[in-house]
């Protein structure tokens, strides 16, 4: 890798000349004419304006026609600028008005009173001593014209002053940028590149690169891919590139880590065939997502590596299924979904997914695809209402619930109309709204109770304003008994005033938690007791499960806990063969973000954070973990448990 500082308008000049190019990975021009503005502000002032990130390749790599006219072609392979595009394509456009490739010009101007860039209003564009900036920027400016045209005589006292502001103006050209060069014909390398430099904007993944390589080797391959993708968006089941890839790449036969897509022995021909049978699987796989799963969208899902294996055993089944296997293969993708399967080591999982598909048949290959999706759980393992304690409309189970009602044909409390998954008028999100309104409870009972899923119900926006902030005791009387049954509303009506709302809420975990084992496969939880039940002796401790503290330990809740937060969250940490990783804690969601170091991510409960950890320091042992014994709350000293 080559650093070096130099002349920044050498950098616009050579993407003018098509020395510098843009790789197809790369998003379009963004920015707004404030944000070019500010850009040259910060030059004129001397601000860091960050470095350009460029990359020396041997390999053919696809390029998109950059937001600048590139006159001309270079005669030797170019560099491709992979971070850096939004301010040379801003800095060329105002350098060379004439080469904005749309032809709609930017007006920049330098008030040499008050030394501001501004994009001037019609009535300023008549102001003489807002100078046009791409004037300044030219070679051998004679700042007394430009100053004597714009009315100022040689006498007057601010001339001096002003000739040297524009000659600030001017020096933009000379302003001093690093430039960094990545020479690599390795697409590896340069993924974990942008990993770890490219921060700003958006972030280009490995699944980028990949496409941009298979572009490289596959003519049509860019417009091919993006084709179906438009088609999986028209279908309301758009699916990431790296799901899609991960798909191909397990049936070009190189495995989960799609990245081996773009090996030597990957050609043309291979990359089509490849493609080709990822389409036909995703096909197959979709349609039983939606008619047999009742999942009418990819936003339902609780990770879109969910469709990988349904797609695969449909791909080498020729879309038929035996008899019976389409009940196991639904109760795996919506065991994948509850006990996010995903999270974790997705590659390796997909990979052994993959050979369980190719090597085994019938009973036994569901019964093992379960067992791995139920991941320490034991496969027969009841949900019990506890595990619905502080869950929320982030988590899987909200959205298999709202599957659950689809498919029970739940109708709305006040049309008495199916709920239907409708896109077109409700958008990405599900439509649900608080049976105790959020209004009647907040003030009385904590967020961690009224936001849980036993308080949501999946109604219309209509409906939500016709409830308005009444109780359920009130407006309750007008709905019919099947509506809230059908919702797994208790039927006790005595548990609908709001003095009863815990007791309503324990009453309705108890059918949720029936609903979701329906749904799951699994027993009722009535009639098993704690101790009939068991657990894997491997089992990670369920975060929800209640924890015996100390009688010392300083029980803090709602303002207490609001004190602690920061901007990201509750600040935490832990000491782990001797590093120090820290994270932060959502009380809401009770989600652990780490956001740097050994096991960097998102996780939906403190355990799944401290099996990162422990997985990413230490590979070979048991990584169960109790995150609430595992974390320490940073301003307190004490153990995460203790603001639980």
């Amino acid at each position: 890798m080559g650093l070096a500082n130099e002349k920044i308008i050498t950098q616009v000049e050579d993407l003018l000349k098509g020395r510098v190019v843009i790789p197809s990975i790369q998003r379009d021009f963004v920015w707004m004419r404030p944000d070019v503005r500010d850009l040259f502000d910060s030059l004129y002032r001397g601000y860091p304006v960050g470095a350009l990130l460029l990359w020396k390749t041997n390999l053919a790599v696809p390029f998109k026609t950059a937001a600048v006219v590139q006159a001309d072609k270079s005669v030797h392979q170019p560099v491709y600028l992979l971070d850096g595009q939004q301010r040379l394509t801003s800095l060329a456009w105002v350098y060379r008005p004439e080469s904005k490739a749309d032809g709609r010009l930017i007006d920049l101007r330098f008030d040499v009173r008050n030394e501001e860039f501004v994009n001037p209003s019609a009535v300023q564009g008549k102001d003489p001593l807002l100078i046009p900036v791409s004037s300044l920027l030219q070679e051998n400016v004679q700042f007394y014209q430009v100053l004597h045209k714009a009315g100022v005589p040689f006498d007057d006292p601010q001339f001096d002053a002003w000739t040297g502001r524009l000659q600030r103006v001017n020096n933009i050209r000379h302003h001093q940028i690093a430039v960094i060069t990545y020479e690599s014909d390795d697409y590896e390398e340069v993924a974990e590149l942008f990993a770890r430099l490219n921060k700003g904007g958006r972030r280009l993944s490995k699944g980028d690169l990949v496409y941009s390589a298979i572009a490289a080797r596959w003519s049509d391959g860019l417009d091919t891919m993006d084709s179906f993708h438009q088609e999986l968006r028209d279908s309301n089941f758009a699916l990431n590139r790296e799901a899609v890839l991960r798909l191909m790449s397990l049936l070009a036969g190189t495995g989960a880590h799609h990245i081996k897509l773009i090996g030597a022995e990957i050609d043309e021909a291979a990359l089509k065939e490849a493609w080709q049978a990822t389409e036909r699987a995703l096909r197959f796989a979709i349609d039983f997502l939606k008619g047999e799963c009742s999942i009418p969208r990819s936003e339902v899902l609780s990770s879109p590596n969910v469709t990988i294996v349904p797609a695969l055993l449909l791909h080498h089944r020729n879309g038929k299924l035996r008899p019976g296997e389409a009940q196991l293969l639904r109760r795996w993708v919506y065991t994948a979904m509850a006990f996010s399967h995903y999270s974790l080591q997705v590659e390796g999982k997909l990979d052994a997914e993959a050979r369980l598909v190719r090597s085994r048949e019938g009973t036994e290959l569901f019964a093992e695809l379960i067992r791995r999706a139920s991941g320490t759980r034991s496969v027969d393992s009841a949900l019990q209402p506890r595990d619905l304690e502080q869950k929320y409309s982030t988590h899987a189970f909200f959205k298999l619930l709202y599957i659950a009602a689809l498919r029970g044909r739940a109708r709305d409390w006040a049309t008495n109309i199916a709920i239907s998954d409708q896109p077109l008028s409700s958008g990405a999100k599900i439509e649900f709204h608080h049976v105790f309104p959020r209004a009647r409870v907040q003030a009385t009972y904590a967020k961690e109770e009224w936001n849980s899923l036993a308080n949501l119900a999946f109604v219309t926006g209509q409906t939500n304003k016709m409830i308005s902030s009444r109780l359920p005791s009130d407006y309750m009387e007008s709905i019919a008994q099947e509506r809230l049954t059908e919702q797994w509303i208790p039927e006790n009506a005595e548990l609908r005033s709001l003095d009863r709302f815990p007791d309503f809420l324990a009453a309705r975990r108890a059918k949720l938690a029936d609903a979701l084992n329906g749904l799951l496969g699994l027993p009722s939880y009535a009639g098993r007791t704690r101790q009939g039940s068991s657990r894997d002796t491997d089992e990670l401790p369920a975060d929800e499960e209640l924890i015996v503290e100390d009688a010392a330990a300083p029980t803090l809740v709602g303002a207490a806990v609001q004190e602690l937060r920061t901007e990201d969250g509750v600040e935490v940490h832990v000491i782990y063969d001797g590093h120090r990783t820290n994270a932060y804690y959502d009380p809401s969601s009770r989600a652990v973000t780490i956001p740097s170091g050994p096991g960097r991510g998102e996780y939906e409960t403190p355990s799944g954070a401290a099996v990162a950890v422990v997985q990413a320091k230490n590979p070979h042992v048991n990584p169960n973990r109790n995150g609430w014994s595992f974390w320490t709350v940073t301003a307190t000293g004490n153990l995460l448990q203790s603001i639980r």
